[in-house]
């Protein structure tokens, strides 16, 4: 079975995410919310890495899925923080800068297709 290179890229990014958003990491620094940034790029960099593989599914509108998507994804990995973890907490702050890079990523490629 053949698999998809950005596919696997993709799925594998994700698994990365879900770890790391789940797992107890100590912040040693002093940037005023340096962690709402690092969410922004690491939504856009989700959205960037999905786009081929959904776009390969979905014919019809798949930069709205890719975003939708990235939502969704975001939403449940704050849930799951919420629900999972002690060390952790759900953010809304965290669930809009998610948003804000799905919606910069989204937009660069709608730009790039037009």
């Amino acid at each position: 079975m053949k698999i998809n290179k950005n596919l696997f890229l993709a799925l594998s990014y994700s698994i990365i995410i879900v770890f790391l958003s789940l797992i107890q990491i100590e912040s040693q620094t002093n940037i005023s919310n340096l962690d709402k940034y690092i969410h922004s790029i690491i939504y856009f960099i989700f959205c960037i890495l999905w786009s081929q593989p959904i776009k390969s599914i979905f014919k019809s509108k798949p930069i709205i899925i890719v975003f939708i998507f990235s939502i969704l994804f975001g939403l449940m990995i704050e849930f799951l923080q919420g629900i999972l973890t002690n060390y952790r907490n759900a953010d809304h702050q965290d669930v809009l800068f998610n948003l804000l890079g799905s919606l910069i990523a989204c937009s660069f490629l709608y730009i790039k297709k037009t």
